[in-house]
């Protein structure tokens, strides 16, 4: 919609906003209107002198406290475009007294284009400074109570307060934000989030006098990437605990972030006083610092400026925080430092190919406890070179491909144990059965109380099924390093009998290290296709099921009988660098297929097969796939879910970054259509390229795999789909297909940025789309006539 809109006062601009017909004009609504009052062409207003053009005017626009309330309106999407600026007034006290300067609530599908909004807030700065009774200042933008949210393009120019504030809402994102304040400008926090689920924020630049980007209690589902930070005070969790009761933070993942001259980097920090606070769930990774004042930074005894603080202990319960591929300079001596709580001791602090240092030195670690124990602190260090001369740890530098366990209580590192199955009577002949020996080598490794790292040489090594049973372990790390390959036996019945080949169950912390593993399942595959009726099922490769702290790295999985990896009711678990690879005609074999299981990572993997190249079964939870190639194959599919009516669901799934060639789908979301009290919601599927692809874009809530079909409407409900800069070729007509229920309609779909055509023509293709609702933002080919055009305010 490109027609022009005009307000009617150039100091004052809180109005509200709605939609006429396709016929009429959009216009911006006097600020004493309703939602639903009629609408004024202003255009035709004897007033025409005094209107300014909101989106490309000739020089910035002053405006007070804006007040966007949408609890009245017509639940329509509202873009907002903004070429020029918008400007505060210089007098920081007519907006100073606020919460916000520009305010959006109660809004469903809002997004922000562009624009530079510059609260000219150095005056209140300086106020403070003096000590002088000064108002605390306005959040320059905010959201609250808002759902569907996208911030693009924006500049934040010198905030009263906190930049941006996300508060109370679900499914945001902030991309290509920039950030600008001075460093020693004081609560200038760039964005807070606060209370609100999946929220992503991409791309961004801040510098500023405080946090870059704050995560206040109640977040659960951030995801925080490619971001520069500095001057300010790092990215930090809290602070948590303030209150006694309180929600928890957890299922945050901040990656490929670059710190500079920043006072910390990666942050978790809460008040020493009483609270049913938590923080879990926490990936730091792929970061770089440079002349950080704390690069890794646990504070529980946290009290600003030291004035008024509690002196008590904090009660906020950290857990599962991974620290890995962080490296760069401290500006200080420790760049490492854990001061947990003593009544609510960290648990499950992990840090993997942690390298910094100090003046071209190993920079130091410290960890404070007043009462130190084995069970304080449960800490794994992996890769990692640094100096610790703390009183509770002490490592010795260049520490590289070691794995081991540092407790506060130890004096010196635990030495690894290494385990060669060759010494148990493994042969890497091919030919001999190396079964018992692998489980003689596990065994050994259980058992010990030192972190053990299990290698497998060079050569080829015949194993049966083999159970890795973690219930009776001891819990310390366990490395697999698999130089070689494990070959499964020829006669496909010996291990076919089993549901799985190679199966761990019920195990902490344990990581596998390249290989191949050869499941040999061509001849199975050949029985299925050729309508043997007395085939076996056939086994999965790489089973984990009830695990957690998994790492899967450089694994090869090659002709699997069945699924290749399956992750199922694990957390915390980390797949990268794999290659998946099985004939296109060979039956459900699915590259990796996850299902009960929660913080799961897939990034950097080749997957080539004869089913989906991942799948995602019901009761998922943070799913974050990046950097995949994908073909031949099935896509990658959530689902099938409805299955069964009393069935988990999938949420908070991200997958970005992959390339489809000649496959079966693209992105999929298919449901049986049968009563279920299933769920699909939170999915963004984002930068994504298909070529030759048949279903580029599809979701299936008529999906039947087996006869007959249950020829019923699905009970699983979609919602909150997000489909993002995905181009390409599709190799038939109908490049998007949304087929949804008629009991439960799929909502909160957006499409934005989609280009599809059709690969023998180059023409667009065509959509079809039934019990869909949503939106089409930006350019959207082909389009999907079920979801409405954006309302645009230029």
């Amino acid at each position: 919609i490109s027609k022009q809109v005009y307000v009617n006062d150039i100091q004052w601009l809180p109005f509200l906003f709605s939609s006429s017909s396709s016929s009429s004009p959009l216009v911006l609504l006097n600020p004493t209107m309703s939602c639903l009052s009629e609408l004024i062409r202003t255009e035709k207003q004897t007033q025409l002198k005094r209107l300014w053009r909101f989106g490309k005017p000739l020089v910035p626009r002053l405006v007070q406290s804006l007040n966007f309330d949408g609890s009245k309106c017509k639940p329509k999407p509202v873009t907002f475009r903004i070429d020029g600026s918008l400007v505060a007034p210089a007098d920081y006290r007519v907006i100073g007294n606020e919460d916000y300067w520009i305010f959006f609530q109660h809004l469903d599908g809002v997004t922000v284009y562009g624009g530079v909004l510059d609260a000219q807030g150095t005056s209140l700065w300086d106020c403070k400074k003096s000590g002088k009774n000064c108002p605390s200042g306005a959040t320059t933008i905010g959201f609250q109570s808002s759902s569907n949210v996208v911030v693009s393009g924006l500049t934040s120019l010198n905030s009263q307060m906190f930049h941006v504030v996300i508060n109370g809402c679900n499914n945001v994102k902030l991309q290509g934000v920039k950030v600008l304040a001075a460093g020693n400008s004081p609560n200038t926090d760039g964005i807070h989030v606060q209370s609100s689920s999946t929220v992503s924020i991409f791309n961004t630049k801040i510098s500023t006098g405080d946090d870059c980007v704050s995560i206040g209690p109640g977040t659960n589902g951030l995801w925080i990437e490619n971001v520069a930070c500095g001057p300010g005070h790092g990215i930090s969790i809290g602070s948590l605990g303030k209150d006694s009761v309180e929600e928890g933070v957890q299922n945050v993942t901040v990656k490929t972030v670059t710190f500079t001259g920043t006072d910390n980097g990666v942050r978790i920090k809460s008040w020493a006083r009483p609270s049913s606070g938590f923080a879990r769930d926490i990936r730091f990774q792929h970061c770089v610092m440079n002349n950080v004042g704390n690069p890794i930074l646990i504070d529980q005894n946290y009290c600003p400026r030291n004035e008024n603080c509690p002196r008590q202990v904090s009660g906020i319960k950290i857990s599962d925080v991974l620290f890995v591929d962080i490296h760069g300079t401290s500006a200080t001596e420790v760049g490492v430092k854990l001061d947990c709580s003593p009544k609510k001791p960290c648990t499950g602090i992990r840090l993997e190919d942690v390298k910094l240092t100090y003046r071209n030195k190993p920079a130091a670690s410290a960890c404070q406890y007043p009462s130190p124990s084995r069970n304080q602190l449960s800490l794994k260090i992996k890769h990692t070179k640094m100096v610790y001369k703390t009183s509770c740890l002490l490592l010795p530098l260049a520490l590289v491909f070691l794995d081991f366990i540092i407790t506060s209580s130890l004096a010196k590192p635990i030495p690894t144990t290494f385990i060669n199955v060759l010494t148990y009577g493994a042969k890497p002949d091919g030919s001999t059965d190396s079964t018992k020996a692998f489980l003689a080598a596990w065994q050994v490794a259980c058992a010990s109380v030192n972190p053990t790292t299990i290698t497998v040489p060079k050569g080829r090594f015949l194993v049966g099924n083999l159970v890795f049973q973690g219930k009776k372990c001891t819990d310390t790390p366990i490395s697999i390093r698999i130089a070689g390959s494990l070959i499964a036996p020829e006669d496909y019945r010996i291990v076919a009998s089993s549901e799985q080949w190679i199966w761990f169950e019920s195990v902490t912390d344990v990581s596998i290290y390249g290989g191949i593993l050869d499941a040999q399942g061509s001849s199975l595959w050949n029985c299925k296709n050729n309508g043997g009726s007395n085939c076996p099922t056939g086994a999965k490769t790489l089973l984990f099921s009830g695990s957690n702290n998994i790492n899967i790295n450089g694994l090869t999985s090659i002709n699997s009988q069945k699924f290749h990896i399956v992750i199922n009711s694990c957390n915390n678990v980390n797949i990268d660098g794999v290659k998946v690879s099985a004939d296109a005609n060979s039956p459900n074999t699915d590259g990796i297929h996850i299902q009960s299981s929660h913080l799961v990572s897939i990034t950097n993997s080749r997957i080539g097969t004869g089913d989906d190249c991942i799948s995602i079964g019901p009761g998922s939870t943070h799913v974050s796939i990046q950097g995949i190639q994908c073909g031949p194959g099935h896509g990658i599919s959530i689902g099938s879910l409805g299955i069964a009516e009393e069935e988990q669901g999938v949420e908070n799934v991200t997958v970005s970054n992959v390339d489809f060639t000649a496959t079966s789908n693209g992105v999929r979301i298919k449901t049986w259509a049968k009563n279920s009290k299933s769920f699909a919601r939170n999915i963004v599927f984002q930068h994504i390229s298909m070529k030759m692809v048949k279903n580029p874009i599809i979701i299936d809530q008529h999906y039947c795999f087996y006869k007959p079909c249950p020829k019923q409407e699905s009970g699983v409900e979609v919602s909150n789909v997000r489909y993002e800069d995905i181009h390409g070729t599709s190799s038939t007509d109908v490049a998007v297909k949304l087929d949804c229920s008629k009991e439960k309609p799929c909502t909160g779909i957006v499409m934005d940025n989609v280009n599809l055509a059709l690969q023998l023509v180059n023409q667009p293709a065509q959509a079809s789309c039934s019990n869909a609702n949503g939106l089409a933002n930006d350019v959207v080919i082909p389009f999907t006539p079920c979801l409405k055009r954006d309302i645009l305010m230029t």
